[in-house]
């Protein structure tokens, strides 16, 4: 790999890092939100601050990533469209975290729509466990990046067929608010999309790797 590719996959590591942090402090919100909202009122703003300056560490480096290679010759295009995908990414968990307090549930609809929450969480931090692994592997693995490519792919369908199950219960879960439903489906429709944005990124990947 020549020096300023080097360069350039040093940064998109660095990204990746960032929306593991972004999606695992997602979750710590989630799982405080969900155990008492108003108890943990404080120290989930502060979570959500957390995230917030990831957000600004995750834009300067793809902003210094365009300014410094953007230019820098043919066959870096794609590693510019991929900080640009990765990047869109930590809007999706910053949402997330944003909508969580405006839905309010009653004790006997409570446990079985976190255990779906939880589902799907679990398997965004799963899709940005690997996708880190596979920036990484950019430098010397080809190997490890189409395997790890071709789990995101996987874990991507799983994720489907989590949030297509689990928009299932709430349609036909009569004890739900008609507001409270749609902000319940509102959330979990952004970890769909946030997967998908990930799934996106693994394609993107394929690309480079055989550039």
């Amino acid at each position: 790999m020549n020096k300023i590719k080097e360069e350039i996959v040093s940064m998109l590591i660095e990204h990746s890092r960032i929306i593991y942090s972004v999606l695992s402090d997602m979750a710590v919100f989630y799982n405080r939100w969900a155990k008492d909202y108003e108890k943990n009122k404080a120290s989930l703003e502060k979570k959500k601050s957390k995230m917030q300056l990831y957000e600004e560490d995750a834009d300067g480096i793809k902003i210094q990533l365009i300014q410094n290679f953007s230019e820098s010759g043919a066959g870096l295009g794609n590693f510019v469209s991929l900080i640009l995908k990765m990047d869109n990414v930590i809007n999706y968990p910053l949402e997330f975290v944003d909508m969580l307090p405006k839905i309010q549930l009653d004790t006997k609809s409570n446990q079985e729509i976190n255990n779906r929450y939880e589902k799907l969480i679990n398997k965004t931090i799963e899709m940005a466990d690997v996708l880190k692994s596979t920036i990484k592997s950019l430098r010397d693995n080809p190997d490890a990046v189409f395997k790890n490519t071709t789990t995101m792919h996987e874990i991507e369908n799983e994720v489907d067929n989590i949030y297509r199950q689990f928009l299932e219960y709430l349609y036909s879960n009569q004890d739900l608010d008609i507001r409270m439903l749609l902000r319940l489906r509102d959330s979990i429709v952004l970890l769909e999309q946030l997967c998908d944005r990930i799934h996106d990124i693994a394609d993107e990947i394929r690309i480079l790797l055989y550039q």
